[in-house]
């Protein structure tokens, strides 16, 4: 993981939960559009795999609608972790929590789905291309992969827009230090990757299926199966 953004989640922002809605547009939208594209039927025994799981909103969403579904869920921040650990715990016979980083650990289970939610943008474009080969091997047939995420636009001038719009909100919903860090975040230590390129990643690990479901400014949410 990019030491910048360790230090970010880590150690930087105090309670991402208070600042979610605030930097990542449409995040309840994100998040349910998410959740309702995992693509069973809610009274399965679904093995679920949340990758940068949190504070563990997502994997709470999940556990609802599927409630005989287990969930692991697996992020580098000790601070995200005690926080999902906390607020999971109603839930924690059907919880497993990894406090490591899911691009240099190996997924030893099979999933029926696996998933993230605001994420993958955070590993350098090698790394994409790696968890992606992962996530197919980890997955059981007909398997599902659900991503939501940030993207970067397919020309220069999308991706100028995207930024615009996108800095605009920053701007709006934060101010003094806690702007000039989500700016730096954004701007400086973020790594999203245009959706077709994603594509075309996926489709070379053998993933088909390719479904874009959601789209707002620079956010997504898409399937692929296995």
């Amino acid at each position: 993981m990019n030491k910048d953004i360790y230090i970010h989640f880590s150690k930087t922002v105090d309670d991402y939960d208070t600042v979610a809605d605030k930097v990542v547009m449409k995040n309840t939208e994100l998040h349910n559009c998410l959740v309702n594209s995992i693509y069973f039927d809610s009274r399965k025994n679904l093995n679920i795999l949340d990758l940068g799981s949190g504070t563990g909103h997502g994997m709470s969403l999940i556990l609802k609608k599927f409630p005989k579904a287990k969930v692991t869920g697996i992020d580098f921040s000790h601070k995200m972790i005690a926080k999902s650990r906390k607020k999971l715990r109603e839930f924690l016979e059907r919880v497993r929590l990894i406090e490591k980083d899911f691009n240099e650990i190996e997924f030893n289970e099979k999933y029926d789905a696996i998933v993230s939610a605001v994420a993958i943008h955070n590993s350098n474009h090698k790394q994409k291309d790696g968890l992606f080969k992962k996530i197919y091997n980890s997955l059981n047939e007909r398997g599902l992969f659900v991503n939501g995420d940030f993207i970067e636009g397919e020309s220069p001038e999308m991706n100028e827009q995207f930024r615009m719009i996108y800095r605009n909100f920053l701007e709006k919903n934060l101010s003094g230090h806690e702007l000039k860090v989500w700016l730096r975040h954004a701007f400086e230590e973020d790594m999203p990757m245009a959706l077709s390129q994603q594509f075309k990643l996926l489709k070379e690990h053998s993933f088909h299926g390719l479904e874009l479901v959601w789209q707002f400014n620079n956010e997504v949410v898409y399937v692929a199966r296995k």
